[in-house]
């Protein structure tokens, strides 16, 4: 991994998964995580994002089974709108990824519902 790729960011807390360490840095290779390091340890070639004092850096969540989220019900927004409108309002409580899902409907309901999520998979609403 050439080191244009590689930075770190570093926080107060970082969570494992499993615990809570103390000024420690996530230590990011391309698109993953390389290591979880206590900050005092990484060299300089590393360029450092500190998060402001008192942040936590923590793993998303991800909810395989969303009906809505923002006021807005699945059921009834099935559109790309929808979904985006869903997105944005888990995406404040710390979720990163998650699966729309449609409640029992009529066919047409969820043949719009289908599409909405094919349109919107890859994309960063």
């Amino acid at each position: 991994m050439s080191a244009a790729n590689r930075h770190a960011l570093a926080a107060d807390s970082v969570f494992d998964g499993a615990s809570v360490r103390q000024d420690f840095a996530v230590v990011i290779e391309g698109e993953r995580i390389a290591a979880i390091v206590p900050r005092r340890e990484l060299t300089k070639d590393i360029p450092l994002r500190r998060l402001p004092a008192g942040a936590w850096l923590a793993p998303g969540f991800i909810d395989v089974q969303v009906n809505g989220g923002g006021d807005v019900l699945f059921n009834d927004e099935p559109s790309p709108e929808g979904v985006a409108a869903i997105v944005a309002a888990h995406r404040r409580f710390g979720t990163t990824a998650l699966l729309p899902t449609l409640i029992s409907d009529t066919a047409e309901k969820m043949r719009r519902a289908l599409l909405a999520v094919q349109t919107m998979l890859g994309r960063d609403p």
